[in-house]
């Protein structure tokens, strides 16, 4: 699922396919080159359903998302995903990341909320998103956001380095 919200989040960044109107289209425009700031939330058809909310911060290929216990960092390079309440951290390789693939039913809303459809890649389950209170910040040289401070992993985290 955290991926879930990266692709949806990177692609606020890119002026895709999916821009199928031109207010969609300038939307989309407007985000490249700043920091957006974003609030998303997601719905897991189950019984009963689950909502997952949090928040994401995205510039350029880097972003930093909170939300459903989980602080997942991404300076362009290197993925840190940690699990708050455990002290867990798994570390990976951003690589080259083909979240469009994903993203279907791209949607600018009356509110100036953006939803849309996530194909989970793995079951092709359909994931219905919103991300809303969209703010488009300067971009900042300091990009300190988006990786882990040095004092964050003290002895009593584990930590997975799958690179």
């Amino acid at each position: 699922m955290k991926r879930l919200i990266l692709y949806v989040a990177l692609a606020l960044l890119s002026v895709a396919s999916f821009a199928q109107d031109k207010q969609l289209e300038a939307f989309l425009a407007q985000a490249k080159g700043h920091r957006v700031a974003v609030d998303y939330e997601y719905v897991i058809a189950g019984v009963p359903d689950i909502t997952v909310e949090g928040s994401a911060i995205v510039q350029d290929n880097c972003f930093r998302m909170e939300g459903a216990g989980l602080l997942i960092l991404c300076d362009a390079v290197n993925i840190w995903t940690l699990v708050l309440d455990d002290k867990e951290a798994y570390i990976e390789y951003a690589g080259e990341m083909d979240y469009m693939d994903y993203l279907s039913e791209l949607t600018l809303e009356d509110n100036g909320w953006l939803s849309g459809m996530y194909a989970e890649p793995i079951s092709g389950n359909l994931i219905p998103f919103t991300i809303k209170n969209i703010q488009f910040l300067p971009p900042s040289g300091d990009m300190s956001a988006f990786s882990p401070a040095e004092d964050t992993f003290n002895g009593d985290w584990v930590i997975t380095d799958l690179r």
